[in-house]
């Protein structure tokens, strides 16, 4: 083998190694509810965002709807609290997606992640999917 087949091998090493794999978890708040909500509000500040979560559910918004979605893309630092900081963490924060009502969980799943954001929503997503996609 040449050098440069060594440093594509390598590269390609390097990676495959990178992707964040923190799981995905999800649940319904309560037992006797596993269905989609006939509407929902999306209550979502970014526009790319909301049209991403309105593809996923499958749902137009209704204004009036009780159901509303809820995204929280939360980093861990922004925490100020010295015994969090000090002690560390395993990941620097977490993509929440959760479906309520009033105040009252309806939905949720949440995905960890280190530095990869992205790949958490993505994660997060795709759970979605899988949950309320229609039975083949």
């Amino acid at each position: 083998m040449t050098l440069p087949k060594y440093f594509f091998i390598l590269v390609l090493f390097l990676f495959a190694g990178c992707k964040e794999e923190f799981p995905t978890y999800e649940q319904f708040c309560s037992t006797s509810e596993k269905t989609l909500p006939a509407c929902l509000r999306y209550d979502v500040f970014d526009a790319q965002d909301k049209v991403r979560l309105v593809q996923v559910f499958g749902k137009e918004e209704t204004p009036s709807c009780p159901y509303h979605v809820v995204l929280t893309r939360y980093h861990v630092g922004e925490c100020n609290n010295p015994a969090v900081k000090s002690r560390g963490s395993d990941f620097n924060g977490y993509v929440r997606v959760e479906i309520k009502k009033g105040f009252k969980c309806y939905y949720k799943v949440q995905s960890d992640y280190k530095e990869d954001i992205s790949h958490a929503f993505e994660n997060v997503l795709q759970r979605i999917s899988k949950t309320f996609s229609p039975p083949k």
